[in-house]
């Protein structure tokens, strides 16, 4: 009941600073639009204090952030922060308006129940407990510019739903120590993209760099001060205990249990830093070297380490073979669905298989699809599509396929997209195992809700926002850090270097070929080669689309398999048979025509060819069906022949 009751209150209180912002700047230049009094923050309110204090600050050309025309104004105008007043001075100023306000809806209490526009001793004890929770070293109640980017945020200062205690320890503990290099970050508990730029700014504090120069990208400069720890002397005691520290944060960020409150090397230091080593795929040195300090802080680690695995779009033949032996690659992934020129054929796939590398499969549309491509329907046909396209090739049945989501969505957009796409691909891909291609967030959400039994994590994607900020997910397969050319006598090409766990295996051999197929676009009417085949039952796996939502739902394609001249007996052997599939994007064949045959496969001669016609039709309510020559259809079939018999 009490939080309940501290809840309204707030509420009360946001909606106060709501209406005061509305009657204050409403028609001012650059206020903009008139706010919603709802009681609740958001960017909403806290954006239109912001443009509030610019145009206190005398700023005409407003916009809804802290950028560099605020921080100078605030700089020129309040050299010293702004100070609390004295209990006599009756002076009112909106900026103290706006900090009350700010302060509210961080959920501070000023002690006041309307705006004042005065700056005394309840905004004081405000601004004292947002510094406090914050780890601040300051305990004053000015507001320096820290504390005014702070209270212009939505920044949170307290552990919120989700959030871990020693997260938000360590969040502190930066802030109270390196606040002059990365200001006053989050203390919610919740380690992301800030907390983790916060963590590189605080080494390159320690490497020496200026606060100017320490901007939290992680270049060749950085990676060449990096202090190795622990040393013998070649750094500072002190620099070294701080190196520690940070070593130590960094370790729980990522999910392992140190004492954050110790920054000597100690036992459990060391033998947790070698777990983390081997469960990243470095090598396990009892020090924090290079490549360490990278893993800790990069999603990439370091870029320039060794591999055992890579993936590419170009094909692997001729002297590329030698080149990823030279390099010591084992493992090769390849499309076996990803577009034009990109994707993998028979004959490349038997070379790698015979030149002793692993396959490992990926499915990709074409490009990178946006978010509105992940959908339920577009799962179902992603599975069916998989799971032809590989049986085709001869891939084991278990075998790992890694569907690709090439982009970066956040925690909504994998709610509402990512997440009913792969429960569709789970619940129709039968004959083999889904693993998701994507970033560490994409990657473990999907893993969590087990619709992915591992992944491929595409941590080369740095600018990726579901990367920075996220540990490595706990059952990762291959981790792409990192791009390599190479050149040969033919010229020059490039893969890219992937780590290898080794938890579950790529594809080391094809299963025997009794079927045949492929995939092909046409218009109208189609006639494939005729053939004889040498087993006795043919199955048919196909499925067509347009590309076009719209014409699928009136166009399907008739698949006919005849026999050149009569079969030896009738009786026994079929001269044709035939079905219409939807241009639906899932599998269909005979079975689909089983309660007319009463059989699934057609019962061939092997002593007369066979020959399989296509042909597009396009049904109308008001005419039936009717050929259709300017349809663009694209099938993918499969034949598969059985038995003697």
């Amino acid at each position: 009941r009490g939080k309940f009751m501290a809840d309204l209150i707030n509420d009360l209180m946001v909606l106060k600073t709501q209406e005061w912002l509305n009657q204050t700047y409403e028609g001012k230049i650059g206020y903009g639009d008139r706010i919603p009094e709802n009681g609740f923050t958001g960017w909403t309110t806290i954006n239109a204090l912001i443009r509030a204090f610019q145009i206190e600050l005398g700023i005409t050309s407003t916009a809804n952030n802290f950028g560099p025309s605020t921080i100078a104004k605030f700089n020129e105008r309040f050299p010293n922060g702004i100070q609390q007043q004295a209990i006599s001075d009756e002076t009112e100023s909106n900026i103290y308006g706006i900090i009350q306000g700010a302060c509210w809806c961080k959920g501070y209490p000023t002690g006041a129940g309307e705006i004042t526009r005065h700056f005394y001793s309840g905004t004081g004890s405000a601004i004292n407990l947002l510094k406090t929770s914050a780890g601040s070293a300051d305990k004053s109640s000015t507001v320096t510019l820290n504390v005014m980017k702070a209270l212009l945020s939505m920044d949170q200062f307290e552990l919120v739903s989700g959030g871990n205690e020693t997260i938000r320890q360590i969040q502190q503990k930066l802030n109270n120590k390196y606040e002059d290099y990365i200001g006053l970050n989050p203390c919610d508990g919740l380690y992301g993209r800030q907390m983790n730029k916060s963590l590189i700014v605080a080494l390159q504090k320690l490497e020496g760099y200026s606060k100017e120069d320490a901007t939290g990208n992680f270049g060749a400069g950085t990676k060449s001060k990096l202090p190795i720890i622990p040393t013998l002397g070649q750094i500072s005691e002190q620099t070294e205990k701080e190196a520690i520290e940070l070593v130590r944060y960094a370790l729980c960020c990522n999910g392992y249990s140190v004492d954050i409150e110790s920054n000597a090397w100690t036992v459990n230091l060391n033998s947790t830093l070698g777990k983390f080593q081997k469960d990243m795929c470095i090598e396990v040195t009892g020090i924090c070297d290079t490549n360490t300090w990278m893993a800790l802080l990069l999603s990439t680690g370091n870029p320039d380490r060794d591999c055992t695995a890579c993936d590419t779009i170009y094909g692997i033949r001729g002297a590329r073979i030698q080149d990823l032996k030279d390099r010591g690659i084992s493992s090769i992934g390849r499309y076996i669905i990803g577009g034009e020129g990109k994707e993998i054929d028979d004959e490349e796939l038997k070379t790698i298989i015979d030149n002793g590398f692993k396959f490992i499969p990926i499915f990709q549309e074409n490009g990178t699809p946006s978010i509105n491509y992940f959908t339920a329907e577009q799962g179902k046909i992603d599975a069916n599509r998989a799971e032809l396209k590989a049986r085709s090739f001869c891939i084991p049945q278990n075998s790992i396929i890694y569907f690709a989501v090439d982009t970066d969505p956040v925690d909504t957009q994998i709610t509402s997209n990512i997440l009913p796409y792969f429960e569709a691909i789970k619940n129709n891909l039968t004959y083999y195992k889904v693993g998701v291609y994507g970033t560490r967030n994409v990657c473990q959400t999907v893993m969590d809700q087990n619709y992915a039994l591992t992944c491929y994590v595409s941590d080369l994607s740095t600018g990726y926002s579901g990367n920075m900020g996220f540990k490595m997910p706990s059952n990762w397969n291959f981790d792409q850090f990192a791009g390599l050319t190479m050149s040969n006598s033919s010229g020059t090409w490039a893969v890219d270097k992937v780590a290898s766990s080794g938890k579950y295996p790529a594809v080391s051999n094809l299963a025997s070929k009794n079927f045949n197929g492929g995939t092909f676009t046409f218009t109208g009417r189609n006639v494939g080669n005729s053939r004889k085949y040498d087993k006795r039952n043919l199955k048919i796996y196909a499925m067509a689309s347009t590309g076009n939502v719209e014409k699928d739902k009136n166009t399907s394609v008739i698949v006919v398999v005849s026999a050149i001249g009569q079969v030896s007996n009738p009786q026994y052997f079929d001269y044709q048979m035939l079905f219409e599939m939807k241009c639906d994007g899932k599998i269909h064949g005979f079975s689909d025509m089983e309660s007319v045959y009463g059989k699934d496969f057609m019962r061939l001669d092997t002593d007369v060819e066979y020959y399989i016609e296509y042909i597009v039709n396009h049904h109308s309510e008001n005419q039936g069906s009717s050929p259709a020559p300017d349809e663009r259809v694209t099938v993918t079939i499969m034949m598969e022949t059985t038995g003697l018999n």
